[in-house]
């Protein structure tokens, strides 16, 4: 039997990244009117991640259910693989810091790539068979290659892909695409 690879992306995918993010900004009077840490001028971002980013990355909350929904996974025979821009552009450090959250949380993966701006080839080279993210851009270059994507929703905006808000519908998407026998609740 040929095992299926679920890809997933870390940041607001797996994890509360913007959430806690958006946090730190709004504790700065300045900013308390920003909507999104993301909105903020270049230079400003640039400064705002230099400084917090290392913090952000030690101590973001993961989405609620997605523990219990990679286990219930790993039990279904899938494999699972982290893919993540982390450790790009000059945030090396940001690896180690990423592995010890990783295995501090007990989150069960069995392969990490780091430094993935572009996820395509590293889904296509992992035979993912479905990938999850939460930004549309990033799963136009994965579709390009005829793998099926999933787009975690954290704003409900439109999308052309099938989108779902929480870990709970990412079980249930697996279940209805991959023919799974849905558990007894």
């Amino acid at each position: 039997m040929i095992k299926l690879v679920i890809g997933i992306d870390l940041d607001d995918t797996l994890t509360e990244t913007s959430k806690l993010a958006n946090k730190i900004l709004h504790e700065n009077d300045k900013y308390k009117d920003l909507e999104d840490f993301h909105l903020l001028k270049h230079s400003e971002y640039q400064k705002f991640l230099k400084k917090h980013i290392k913090d952000i990355q030690e101590n973001v909350e993961l989405k609620e259910q997605a523990i219990e929904v990679l286990k219930w996974l790993k039990e279904k025979n899938f494999s699972i693989v982290i893919i993540t821009a982390r450790g790009s552009k000059g945030f090396d450090f940001l690896i180690p810091i990423t592995e010890k959250y990783l295995i501090s949380k007990k989150i069960p993966y069995d392969a990490i790539i780091f430094k993935q701006e572009k996820k395509g080839k590293a889904c296509i080279s992992h035979n993912v068979s479905l990938f999850i993210d939460d930004k549309e851009n990033v799963l136009d270059e994965i579709s390009e290659h005829g793998i099926k994507v999933l787009r975690m929703n954290n704003k409900n905006e439109n999308s052309k892909y099938p989108s779902v808000k929480s870990w709970q519908n990412v079980k249930k998407y697996i279940q209805e695409t991959f023919n799974l026998i849905v558990d007894e609740q």
